[in-house]
């Protein structure tokens, strides 16, 4: 025992610190590795509804396959607890991603993204002509809609939403425990869809981008007026308070 003592001693500290970081590093390099393959593999022979799609998402897409079939969108005003279709237009968010006026950008995602790769408002507002209601979690939603070019996309092609669009939305909705009363029926917020995280969006029309802003034609020139300036010999003082 005292000659294994007696040869640890003499290690050099410098080895013993190796004897540790060298199977650390090659246990990091392997997980590295293997997370990289993962992803790498994940990413590929897969649709643009992400990555917890299949099978988890099974019965969803089935509940939106008979939505589609019936194709019968129902008032947002009158929408049940539970499943529903509602078809309205994008009619205001907590913040967005940039656009004109009135026409702000609310989802984006590149046409071959997976949709944890998706970004977008936390909560938008429909609007149909019963009322409103609000989409939570837009960044999760599945979404259908055409795809387009910006100049800024550096060759790839994207898909978004924007403020305006008329949408079809299949989820789950919660209506709201206590709708105020009176005022305009069609202002009030009825319930919200999204908040299981399954949530189907299709793109059903898009209205023209707005009009360029065209300048404002400069007024002529006038001759100038000659106007009479009134002196005094006193000077005037100007008082300011400190």
């Amino acid at each position: 025992m005292d000659d294994l003592l007696d040869l640890g001693a003499g290690i050099p500290p410098l080895a013993i610190v190796l004897a540790f970081m060298i199977p650390l590093a090659i246990t990091v390099y392997w997980y590295g590795n293997r997370r990289f393959g993962q992803q790498l593999g994940g990413g590929l022979g897969r649709g643009r509804w992400g990555l917890d799609d299949e099978p988890l998402d099974a019965a969803f897409r089935e509940q939106v396959r008979r939505f589609q079939d019936r194709d019968r969108p129902g008032p947002i005003a009158e929408a049940p607890a539970g499943m529903v279709m509602i078809r309205g237009v994008l009619s205001g968010s907590d913040q967005n991603l940039g656009g004109a006026p009135g026409r702000e950008c609310v989802w984006r995602n590149r046409a071959d993204g997976r949709r944890d790769m998706a970004v977008g408002a936390d909560v938008v507002f429909i609007r149909d002509a019963s009322g409103q209601a609000a989409l939570e979690g837009l960044e999760r939603a599945q979404v259908v809609a055409p795809e387009e070019k910006t100049g800024a996309s550096r060759g790839h092609e994207w898909i978004g939403l924007y403020l305006g669009d008329e949408v079809e939305v299949i989820g789950r909705f919660t209506p709201e425990s206590d709708v105020a009363e009176g005022g305009d029926p069609s202002a009030q917020v009825y319930g919200s869809l999204g908040q299981d995280g399954k949530l189907h969006v299709r793109l059903v029309r898009r209205p023209p981008p707005p009009e360029p802003t065209e300048p404002t034609e400069a007024p002529e020139p006038t001759e100038p007026v000659a106007t009479s300036i009134k002196t005094s010999d006193t000077p005037s003082e100007t008082s300011a308070d400190a």
